[in-house]
């Protein structure tokens, strides 16, 4: 009996273990990843070297605005060579890390949230209208927040779509415009300006004036176009420093570096159906030009980068203005470790004379497919491997048990088929079959309404036929009703189950505590 409560103990092991698995690698430790990471008021307040005011002071704090870039949530297009069951695997798979990136994102409690482009991963495909507002609100729900938190967005080549192709919906940029607003756009944040532009529309533009052989002068911007954004906002007047967010990253040559943040290569120059990875070289100077801006976002590549740009004036020296790439917030996009972007905003009544108005911090997320493929695929093959070794080794040790006292001409256990419980059933695979015991006389047999405590098991103890339950059979049994009385009540079973069932039973019900903890997990997630 001994190894029946040692198999009873690590089944008790391996359920615990795997509910504690399923709460840290499903939430734990997305909160774990991004619990040093805060918004860098601290860091703007130490570089000054003045004594302010605490930046939490009641009157004037800094302004945070969280930068998410490239969600690109997938839809049946994304993936065409696979099936629609495996297509719609993916959805549910890709849908749940976002939403999971998203919570803990948001619970830096951000001021504002300007998403960097490509929302839909295929927002420009052709599609009818009752299909692409099923997509819409199918991001508008996996990116809410509070009402009274705002959320900006610029458009992305996967948007409103670059160049032409066959696949793209003409109606991509009026959809774009109907549900995510206006593509280029200016927002006033703690004595900021926020510059929202559409990149792929310049582009496009700028394009088609090259096309046409037509300088920047006389080239006739196309209406509410980003050109014609372009040159109105370079004639007005502008007081309060330019944030310029942009889905694509600015011209820079190729193979400059991007820091040691970046997972791997560097930003290269590339032009293909539907992208382009970085404007062109007047292109981004005319746009450095135009919105002389003291920090650029852009968005597209997906990892990170952080490069320089030289602004150059026809009078007085260059100036240096930093570019960063955020991260994408996706676990599809080819990167080990999704992210996303901290901006702290100082208002002009915290400021001091040459203090910088801005900083920023990246926030990394965990590596999801890392979690399945190197700790829930390893675990789950040594906990079935357990479960194998642990019901091997308690058949092994009852049938020595069973043969040593055979031998010794002491006891034999024999079951009766029509007298055989659960717990007798869960048993009957390591029993020694009897067949040559005498049949039990009706003095023995169990009554109705007898106990069930007796007359479990028949031996022959020097030629005399008894009835006897070992005090420790009964004791496993109690300690096996208290474990599953949270589950469905098990009708009994006549009859006895084979070795391979036992084991197919035990890691079914070793499986259904941490099915039901990513259940209660998944749910809490999604409503919360």
């Amino acid at each position: 009996m001994a190894a029946f409560a040692r198999r009873r103990l690590v089944l008790s092991f391996l359920r615990v273990f795997w509910v504690f698995i399923i709460i840290w690698f499903e939430y734990g430790i997305f909160t774990s990843s991004v619990r040093n990471c805060d918004w860098p008021d601290k860091t703007l307040h130490s570089a000054s070297g003045h004594n302010v005011e605490p930046v939490h002071s009641v009157h004037a704090k800094p302004t945070h605005v969280l930068l998410v870039a490239d969600p690109q949530i997938v839809d049946r297009h994304s993936y065409p060579s696979r099936g629609p069951l495996l297509s719609h695997l993916t959805r549910l798979i890709v849908d749940l890390n976002l939403r999971k990136n998203w919570k803990v994102a948001v619970n830096k409690q951000p001021d504002a949230v300007v998403f960097l482009g490509d929302m839909m991963d295929n927002g420009r495909e052709a599609m009818s209208d009752q299909e692409y507002e099923e997509y819409f609100q199918r991001f508008k729900h996996i990116f809410r927040t509070v009402e009274d938190i705002p959320q900006y967005y610029i458009p992305g080549n996967h948007d409103v779509g670059l160049g032409r192709a066959s696949q793209f919906s003409p109606d991509a940029y009026a959809r774009y415009v109907t549900h995510f607003g206006k593509p280029n756009r200016e927002i006033s944040l703690a004595n900021h300006s926020l510059v929202l532009f559409d990149a792929p529309g310049y582009a496009d533009e700028d394009a088609k004036r090259h096309g046409q052989r037509k300088s920047f002068d006389k080239w006739v911007p196309i209406p509410n176009g980003s050109l014609e954004y372009l040159k109105n906002f370079a004639d007005g007047q502008h007081i309060d420093p330019v944030v310029l967010f942009s889905h694509i990253p600015l011209y820079r040559s190729d193979g400059k570096p991007c820091g040691p943040l970046r997972e791997r290569g560097t930003i290269r120059p590339g032009v293909g159906p539907g992208y382009q990875n970085i404007l062109e070289k007047q292109s981004s100077q005319r746009l450095l030009a135009a919105f002389k801006p003291v920090v650029i976002f852009s968005g597209d590549d997906h990892d990170y980068c952080e490069y320089t740009h030289k602004i150059t004036f026809p009078y007085g020296p260059p100036q240096s203005v930093t570019e960063i790439t955020v991260k994408t917030i996706s676990m599809v996009m080819n990167v080990r470790r999704p992210g996303f972007q901290l901006l702290s905003l100082i208002p002009a009544e915290l400021r001091k004379d040459d203090d910088p108005t801005f900083d920023h911090t990246p926030c990394l997320l965990p590596d999801q497919l890392r979690i399945y493929l190197n700790i829930y695929l390893p675990l789950l093959a040594i906990s079935i491997l357990a479960v194998f070794v642990v019901n091997f080794k308690t058949g092994a040790s009852r049938k020595l048990h069973n043969k040593t006292c055979s031998d010794a001409g002491q006891v034999l256990f024999v079951t009766n088929a029509d007298d055989t419980d659960s717990e007798d059933a869960e048993m009957a695979p390591y029993y020694r079959e009897v067949s040559s015991l005498p049949s039990p006389v009706s003095s023995v047999h169990q009554t109705k309404g007898t106990s069930r405590s007796q007359n479990k098991g028949w031996f022959v103890l020097q030629g005399q036929l008894k009835a006897y339950r070992p005090p420790i059979y009964e004791d496993l049994g109690r300690i096996k009703d208290l474990m599953y009385s949270f589950l469905p009540s098990r009708s009994r079973n006549p009859h006895r189950r084979s070795w391979l069932g036992t084991v197919l039973r035990d890691i079914r019900d070793v499986a259904v505590f941490p099915l039901g903890t990513f259940v209660l997990v998944t749910w809490w997630v999604v409503a919360s």
